[in-house]
């Protein structure tokens, strides 16, 4: 037997909330009076609060957040005002904090903390806060960013004479964030002084730029950009450069579809700003449309119709969008941008020429057999280029050796041909070009000069240290053991040679150059690159003294030139362990098993190359390794799926050391954790093809090549993850 449930009745309650009901008032079974809770209750909200949609208290005469900020609240009855017809002041619009520009612009999380936030501190950037004065306008960045005087004049007459820089407090060493004319042609004339002799930056034509800049009829994105990469190249924190870029950036975006000389001018230098800046992945993503932009325009063809000075500023823009390339692909041809097959222009002629506005025929990138004994003066700038396609196969030769798609028979064949190729380029040369450190005092373009010559020199260390019994990057075991000793050792002889050679060139630069060049940073990789060699070549103490000394010249280059570029912020810190670690070993005087120092301990990677075979591994030269690239494939199918990583094969199982900069390079293998290999007697390692390895190879470690990054199991031992096709260079 179930108990009649009562129903219950809605209740009923007066329009004073406050007075409680009559018995009398309602038939029904409730007969005392109901107690309304204050929560309940209907609490009065100002207008204040109102507006700003936040929790009113409700006090009266005045509600605490109006007296706590100081607002006119609406609960106030002025004397002389009937109520119901008070006017409603809108309150003043107030912000608890305001991130800094630079934290702003990489939305990066900021703590606003004052003279400068801990974000911008920890990264060594200069931090501006844009405030605003009392009934003044926020401050944004993008609305600030090349507004000119005249242009904040005409913005001031269109809105009823407020201006967009009005009221703006900046806070910080930045006191201003227009471009002035005075402030855009100092930097201009800073650009052709400090950046122009670079390969990278030579590109604009200088009387016509300056001109243009005089006569403020520069396109305004270029103008932007040139000011952007001028001001951060050279330090000038008391400009706020970061926001010019990124102004200069949107703007290009905004024009995508229209392809332009001058935005695709522009384009380049903020490539390289985000690149000198650290921020890789926006690079790594603007270099793809720069691509597009220069085959868009044709640049890759030759215009005869154009006159001479816009014919060679085509050139010009295209070769410094090739060299961007070693920034990112590095010789992986599924990288690169510009493949040499599609390149149909000339080499860029001398400075004088270009200024002048003259025609040379200069030749182009790889000649051919019958041009090879025709000894043609191309200039610095044409050999500089013709190196850098020679380095690039070089790399893609010794990845075929690491690899083993190249055969032990042609290895000698192959290596003879790429010192042919050499040899024709250092006769290309004048001979007030050839080095030597009268030359190298008396010559105009000291910065080219030397990254020249310094480049000639790593290009035979790299062939030659295939050759290097025990080096992380020499040839895999068999290899070596095919290759007559004669020959190896001639092949280790002379890798160090040159290895003391850009040694030499530092060391003359460092005495008797101009100190206030800038370097482009494959300068720093030849200077790191030379001393880690001379480094592991010296096994007695005596010797390994001085090379460490010599190391210590190549550390003071890249300090002295690089030290605010975020692209070789891993070199240094990387040679300074290195010299280090080699310290250590000569106070020990332990030389018994001579092998590189060991590399940091490996943790496990979330990059997207995680999964790449050797064939795609990326070198240190490629800034996709400091990119934070991720690989969220896993969440196509959903939260229900699991997120852990499948188990792969031994064979693809790969795991990451921790790099240069405690950043994870992605795409590297240690030789230690792979689960095929077995321990035989004597410390050295048996293959699945029952060949021993030798265990100062193994001891090697995974010191890094900025030309070739690090090696796997199957760079070092010659395993290769898939069989040799016809199409292994792609």
């Amino acid at each position: 037997m179930t108990e009649a449930l009562r129903p219950l009745r809605p209740l009923q309650v007066s329009r004073d909330l406050h007075e409680p009901q009559s018995p009398q008032a309602g038939s029904g079974p409730i007969s005392t009076p109901v107690s309304i809770p204050d929560s309940l209750k209907k609490r009065a909200i100002c207008s204040q609060c109102r507006i700003r949609k936040v929790r009113c208290d409700g006090r009266p005469n005045i509600c605490q957040n109006c007296d706590r900020l100081g607002f006119e609240c609406s609960f106030q009855q002025s004397p002389g005002k009937s109520p119901g017809k008070y006017v409603v002041k809108l309150p003043e619009r107030r912000r608890r904090m305001q991130a800094c520009i630079q934290c702003h612009s990489k939305k990066t999380r900021c703590l606003g903390e004052l003279p400068s936030c801990s974000s911008c501190v920890r990264r060594n950037r200069t931090c501006v806060y844009p405030r605003t004065k009392k009934h003044g306008t926020i401050a944004r960045g993008n609305d600030l960013a090349g507004v000119s005087e005249a242009d904040g004049q005409v913005a001031e007459q269109r809105s009823g004479g407020t201006s967009p820089t009005q009221g703006i407090m900046m806070i910080g060493p930045a006191q201003g964030l227009t471009l002035d004319h005075d402030v855009t042609l100092a930097l201009m004339e800073d650009y052709f002084k400090h950046l122009y002799p670079l390969p990278s930056f030579s590109f604009l034509h200088k009387p016509t730029s300056l001109q243009r800049c005089r006569d403020q009829t520069m396109n305004g994105t270029l103008k932007l950009a040139i000011c952007a990469i001028t001001a951060l190249q050279l330090h000038r924190t008391a400009l706020c450069h970061d926001l010019w870029a990124q102004q200069a950036e949107q703007l290009i975006l905004q024009q995508m579809g229209r392809a332009s000389i001058f935005n695709l001018q522009a384009l380049l230098l903020i490539i390289r700003y985000r690149i000198e800046s650290g921020e890789f992945p926006t690079a790594f993503m603007l270099a793809a449309l720069a691509a597009r932009t220069a085959l868009a325009l044709r640049l890759n063809y030759e215009r005869p119709e154009l006159p001479d000075v816009a014919q060679e500023a085509r050139r010009r823009l295209f070769w410094a969008l090739y060299l961007l390339d070693d920034f990112f692909c590095v010789g992986l041809r599924e990288f690169e941008l510009y493949p040499e097959e599609t390149i149909a222009i000339f080499l860029p002629c001398d400075e004088d020429n270009f200024e002048a506005g003259r025609h040379v025929r200069t030749g182009v990138l790889r000649p051919g057999p019958e041009s090879r004994g025709n000894a043609t003066v191309i200039g610095l700038r044409g050999v500089s280029l013709r190196l850098t396609s020679v380095r690039r196969a070089v790399m893609r030769f010794n990845r075929r050796v690491g690899l083993g798609d190249e055969l032990s028979s042609t290895i000698g064949e192959s290596i003879w041909r790429f010192e042919e190729e050499l040899r024709f380029l250092g006769a290309a040369l004048r001979p007030n070009e050839q080095y030597s450190a009268v030359n190298l005092t008396s010559s105009e373009w000291q910065a080219q000069f030397i990254m020249l010559h310094m480049s000639w020199h790593q290009c035979h260390c790299d062939m030659y240290r295939l050759g290097l019994d025990g080096y992380s990057e020499a040839a895999p075991s068999p290899v070596l053991l095919a290759l007559h000793p004669r020959d190896r050792a001639g092949m280790q002889l002379k890798c160090l040679e040159h290895a003391r050679s850009i040694i030499g060139i530092v060391s003359d630069f460092l005495n008797h150059g101009d100190g206030e060049l800038l370097l482009e940073r494959d300068a720093a990789v030849c200077a790191f690159e030379s001393a880690r060699l001379l480094m592991f070549g010296s096994r007695a103490a005596s010797n390994l003294d001085v090379a460490i000394g010599k190391a210590k010249l190549s550390l003071k280059l890249i300090t002295r030139f690089f030290p605010y570029s975020a692209s070789t912020q891993p070199l240094r810190k990387d040679l300074e362990r290195l010299i280090a670690s080699y310290s250590v070993r000569l106070a020990l005087q332990t030389q018994k098993a001579f092998s590189e120092p060991e590399p940091p301990s490996a943790r496990p990677s979330t990059k997207v190359s995680q999964y790449a075979t050797s064939r795609q591994r990326l070198s240190v030269q490629s800034l996709l390794l400091q990119s934070d690239f991720v690989d969220d494939s896993n969440e196509i199918a959903g939260p229900t799926q699991t997120t852990e990583t499948p188990t792969l094969p031994s064979s693809m199982q790969t795991s990451f050391p921790v790099g240069v900069g405690d950043e994870v390079l992605a795409g590297a293998a240690t030789p230690r954790d792979h689960s095929w290999g077995t321990t035989g007697p004597g410390n050295s390692q048996v293959s699945p093809a029952g060949q021993s390895l030798d265990a100062g190879q193994e001891g090697a470690g995974l010191i890094f090549n900025p030309w070739m990054g690090f090696t796997g199991p199957e760079d070092m031992y010659g395993v290769s993850s898939r069989p040799p096709g016809p199409d292994d260079e792609f």
